[in-house]
């Protein structure tokens, strides 16, 4: 298909299954890339960076997407987002510098992972925001705050958001989406902006994006930035800086 041989040529994207994708789903993944592209500097930056990934449309299980080393799989199932799409390559990103940028991320926000200091939190008053076992889908227990995660993850400064299954890994992911979404006008911004605006809402009250209820006015302190401006959080100037070259990777 002319779409897959120009998305090689462009940006090295390599397509797997020409028969499952539809000229419309190429041009999609292609916008979607470009975002990501124009956020890196332009395609000879993205290509560098990422090398050569293969893309497919397979069974992802439970998942939206999965990512490795110079391949990424997107849901055949379900309809992929730009969102998902620069997760996913955000992940392959990571892997090819084997998993290394994650660790960048995690020192220069301030977090850490230790799941013996989770295991210890989970029994001080007012640390714990999941069940026993883990996560319950209720407002107040899907496990938010530093620490309270499977991973024994304390992300430091102030992600756009957390949940029981969050590491430094899906936080470099997250991070680098927002990085790319938040003040442009593009297939992203809408769900950034909205992943920020929701701390002001009152408890209980379900976000506009996910119809999610929860207690966002007392989460406000752990991802709300100053003046509701996610430029300014250690996440944003982190990806600014690692684009730019400033972090020796």
């Amino acid at each position: 298909m002319e779409e897959a041989t120009r998305l090689y040529a462009d940006f090295q994207i390599k397509i797997a299954g020409d028969e499952i994708w539809r000229p419309s789903d190429l041009e999609f993944l292609r916008a979607s890339i470009t975002i990501l592209s124009n956020a890196m500097g332009g395609k000879e930056n993205f290509k560098q960076q990422l090398g050569e990934v293969l893309v497919e449309r397979t069974d992802t299980g439970k998942h939206l997407g999965l990512a490795y080393r110079g391949r990424i799989q997107l849901s055949r199932s379900t309809p992929f987002s730009a969102w998902s799409v620069i997760h996913e390559l955000s992940h392959a990103w990571d892997a090819k510098h084997h998993w290394m940028l994650s660790v960048l991320l995690e020192k220069y926000t301030g977090g850490f992972t230790s799941r013996l200091l989770s295991r210890i939190k989970k029994w001080i008053p007012g640390q714990w925001d999941a069940g026993r076992h883990g996560a319950e889908q209720i407002p107040g227990r899907y496990g938010r705050k530093p620490g309270v995660n499977a991973f024994g993850y304390f992300y430091g400064d102030k992600p756009s958001g957390s949940n029981w299954q969050f590491n430094r890994k899906e936080d470099f992911a997250e991070s680098l989406v927002m990085y790319c979404g938040w003040g442009q006008n593009n297939l992203l911004s809408r769900i950034a902006h909205g992943r920020i605006e929701r701390y002001t809402l009152p408890n209980g009250e379900r976000d506009p994006l996910y119809r999610i209820a929860d207690q966002w006015s007392d989460y406000a302190r752990y991802f709300y930035p100053p003046e509701g401006d996610y430029t300014q959080t250690k996440r944003w100037k982190f990806f600014d800086e690692l684009i730019q070259g400033r972090i020796q990777t």
